[in-house]
């Protein structure tokens, strides 16, 4: 799965404080802000671009998994965006997120 930078998009990386060597690698995302027209809320969208091996793994009945740091779940939003919604966004898949797991 590839991270995917887009125009107007703001960059996020390792929380303040992380230890790669005991917390593990982290790469950046990409995020643009939008308030929600019904509550008035901010959402952050990220976009994320599948592999050919991650394509393979699902067609095969894979899943996907999201993980969340923290004790408490986010509200959140995960959903599919057809080629013609990517080429619109000017999506520019930038670093892949990891092989299937298995």
């Amino acid at each position: 799965m590839k991270a995917c930078n887009f125009p107007g998009a703001r960059r996020i990386g390792a929380p303040r404080d992380w230890n790669a060597q005991l917390d593990g690698e982290v790469g950046t995302i990409f995020v643009t802000d939008v308030v929600d027209t019904l509550s008035g809320m901010n959402i952050m969208y990220s976009v994320y671009q599948p592999t050919a091996e991650d394509l393979a793994a699902l067609n095969a009945g894979g899943a996907i998994r999201l993980g969340i740091m923290g004790r408490s779940h986010p509200v959140f939003q995960l959903c599919v965006l057809n080629p013609p919604a990517c080429e619109q966004a000017g999506l520019e898949p930038m670093w892949d997120l990891g092989e299937p797991i298995g």
